[in-house]
């Protein structure tokens, strides 16, 4: 399942959207679309049996090419209650399956408080690939889930015999130890015949792309159907704060890779530190950090690792680098390489130095080092973008640039947008992207244009149009 989240803060309502492709049997697609508004968040009326209920108007229209090809449109009430108060309403949802030809769309979100008149209304525009082809095989998408436990009675969240509340946000909590999975898989018994299909699932760092302890990968094996479902879930109760996917690869019976599928997600989880009595069993003896003693230099090194590293070393880095003895700096650095080249960590070195190097060129100076730039950053953590819109003189607005990357992340589309917000020169700041796991604001434009529109409300994302304005030219949605 591929879920899209929702949520107007501004004027009160709160509402989480989740949406999903999947298909039956016969590969007739749906899309699944699921609702949940907070209880607090919306305004309480009498009805007709004198009890207080909140209702909220869902309207979803399905476009393709500007044509509108099916529309979802119906009030979602709450429980009924015998006051008016928000304060500890409980949340409610609902769940709507709507079959739809194979395509793309873009889906156009409208939900609106009804008993808060016309300011309690959120919009929201996403767009989702219904592809379930009759000679390949496909997938629903992973979902990802707050709990499993097997279902005592019928209710929204159950499914495949279990209760399964989704994770709507992406965001797994401390106190959340495991994270149910679940990944539907069609067509196998067309394409395979009467055989074997294997998954192979496991947690990978966002940003390093490493495996997450191998020790908790889950092999499954089902046989071919013509809908085969994979559902289990990972220990997640050691596993550091950062931003991860979960992943499942699908082989055939001779261990053939099938498809790759991954969903993203956020872990909080602070209790977890870098440990470097992990390290002390490293020896660097031999190898290209033997002879790496200049403190100075050593830290700089390490510290230019930061848009390559995992969250739980980028903490390190911020808070504990300074006290480290040197020894362990060198076991901790060749480490690093280590894995992520076992084959010759020196020449991954290498390779990243001249690039670091590259960068300081591009967005360094001598106040402030290339890597420690939000450009230099993205541009180590992601490499370099294919087109770039520069904006470093518009009348009206700061100046600004636009990243495109076509693909990044299991994600296509991909923006970043940087500015100078005090008009420094070279040291832009993110200002927003649209890729999971980075900054997000969807003010941005107000933010840009704050030279001609200083009286408005700066949540308010549409600024006043002008001569020239080509910002949404430069971020286009497809």
């Amino acid at each position: 399942m591929l879920l899209a989240m929702a949520a107007s803060f501004a004027q009160g309502l709160k509402t989480f959207i989740g949406h999903k492709a999947y298909c039956s049997n016969n590969l007739q697609p749906y899309i699944e679309f699921t609702f949940i508004v907070g209880g607090n968040t919306v305004q309480y009326a009498l009805n007709d049996q004198k009890k207080y209920e909140a209702d909220v108007e869902i309207q979803v229209d399905m476009m393709q090419n500007d044509t509108l090809v099916k529309q979802l449109h119906y009030i979602l009430s709450s429980d009924q209650f015998n006051d008016s108060t928000r304060a500890g309403k409980p949340d409610f949802a609902d769940i709507q399956n709507v079959p739809m030809p194979q395509g793309e769309y873009f889906l156009y979100f409208y939900m609106k408080d009804l008993n808060s008149g016309d300011t309690n209304v959120l919009k929201y525009i996403d767009r989702i690939l219904l592809d379930f082809p009759e000679d390949k095989i496909s997938t629903s998408k992973i979902s990802l889930y707050k709990s499993m436990s097997a279902a005592k009675s019928q209710g929204l969240f159950v499914r495949y015999g279990y209760n399964l509340p989704p994770l709507y946000s992406g965001f797994v909590p401390e106190s959340q130890y495991t994270l149910p999975f679940a990944l539907e898989v069609y067509n196998t018994r067309n394409i395979l015949g009467d055989s074997k299909v294997k998954a192979k699932c496991y947690i990978e760092d966002m940003e390093t792309h490493l495996s997450v302890n191998p020790a908790n990968i889950i092999s499954l094996e089902k046989p071919t159907n013509d809908v085969v479902l994979f559902c289990n879930e990972f220990n997640v109760f050691n596993l550091p704060s950062g931003n991860y996917f979960a992943v499942v690869n699908l082989f055939d019976e001779q261990d053939s890779l099938l498809l790759v599928d991954k969903v993203f997600f956020q872990k909080s989880n602070p209790s977890v530190q870098l440990n470097l009595d992990d390290y002390s069993h490293i020896d660097v003896t031999g190898t290209f950090v033997e002879f790496d003693t200049n403190r100075k230099e050593l830290i700089d090194n390490v510290k230019c690792l930061f848009p390559i590293s995992s969250f739980i070393e980028r903490e390190f880095y911020d808070n504990r680098l300074k006290d480290v003895p040197t020894d362990q700096l060198q076991r901790f650095f060749y480490n690093f390489w280590l894995r992520r080249n076992p084959s010759n960590p020196a020449e991954a070195w290498e390779n990243y130095k001249s690039k670091v190097d590259q960068v300081q060129v591009m967005f360094g100076s001598r106040q402030v080092k290339g890597y420690l730039t939000d450009r230099g950053r993205v541009y180590l953590q992601y490499g370099a973008p294919n087109d770039v819109k520069e904006v470093p003189s518009d009348p009206v607005t700061l100046p600004y640039e636009i990243w495109d990357y076509y693909y990044l992340n299991n994600q296509s589309n991909v923006k970043f947008v940087f500015y100078d917000p005090v008009l420094t020169g070279n040291d832009y700041e993110l200002l927003h992207s649209n890729l999971y796991g980075e900054v997000q604001n969807p003010n941005w434009r107000m933010h840009l244009v704050r030279r001609i529109q200083t009286q408005r409300d700066i949540y308010d994302p549409n600024p006043v149009d002008y001569w020239g304005n080509d910002m949404d030219d430069y971020w286009r949605y497809h």
